[in-house]
């Protein structure tokens, strides 16, 4: 028998975070395509089409056995929009999780990347266990480094040429959060809404489906 998450809300003032659905295709393609200004800092080169997402958000919970995927959908909360999206893979040493997100152009600067990581770092430390956090970012990306830094994460090392981006090299910064770093460094942070549920489930596994990079 399994205890899988069943429900998952969160919020904080700007955003929230729930799981993807199918119907969030059409909007994050419209986010995603073309846009080199996100593209080129993810190891994924973007999605074909929009019934390529659709199928990827289809299966929000991911897990073969070895990787244990979230896939949330970032939304405005006045709005109801889609901005952005954030993964955390669990999945190699236990209590480790590597969590990845990416904010569409038009809400960039606005708090919204913060907020989700922020709201991403107490799912994981308060509700599943995780004893630390990590993220991979391509060298350069300092807005994507700003938002790290803010949330608590720090600079652990730079490791040259650790990925192949169209066939070129690419050096990545390694940032790390420790749970004990985050309670001592945002003990004031309270998502302003919280729902999340648990069921226990026979199946061991959720309908296998291909991860994509997290970022």
């Amino acid at each position: 028998m399994t205890r899988r998450l069943d429900t998952l809300d969160l919020a904080g003032a700007l955003v929230r975070l729930r799981p993807h659905v199918p119907a969030d295709a059409e909007p994050a393609f419209t986010l995603l395509a073309g846009e080199q200004e996100i593209l080129r800092w993810l190891v994924w080169d973007g999605p074909a089409s929009a019934a390529e997402l659709a199928d990827h958000y289809r299966t929000w919970r991911y897990d073969d056995g070895a990787v244990s995927d979230l896939r949330l959908a970032i939304e405005e909360r006045a709005s109801g929009a889609l901005v952005g999206s954030l993964t955390m893979r669990f999945g190699g040493h236990p209590g480790q999780g590597d969590i990845g997100y990416w904010i569409g152009r038009a809400f960039q600067g606005r708090g919204f990347g913060r907020e989700a990581l922020a709201l991403g770092a107490h799912l994981a430390f308060r509700h599943l266990g995780a004893q630390s956090l990590y993220a991979w970012v391509f060298v350069g990306n300092l807005a994507s480094r700003r938002v790290l830094e803010h949330t608590a994460f720090t600079l652990s090392r730079t490791v040259p040429g650790r990925i192949l981006k169209h066939k070129k090299a690419v050096d990545e910064w390694h940032y790390v959060l420790l749970a004990n770093e985050w309670r001592r460094l945002r003990v004031d942070f309270r998502p302003a809404h919280e729902d999340l549920r648990w069921r226990d489930d026979l199946d061991a596994l959720d309908e296998p489906a291909r991860p994509f990079p997290s970022g």
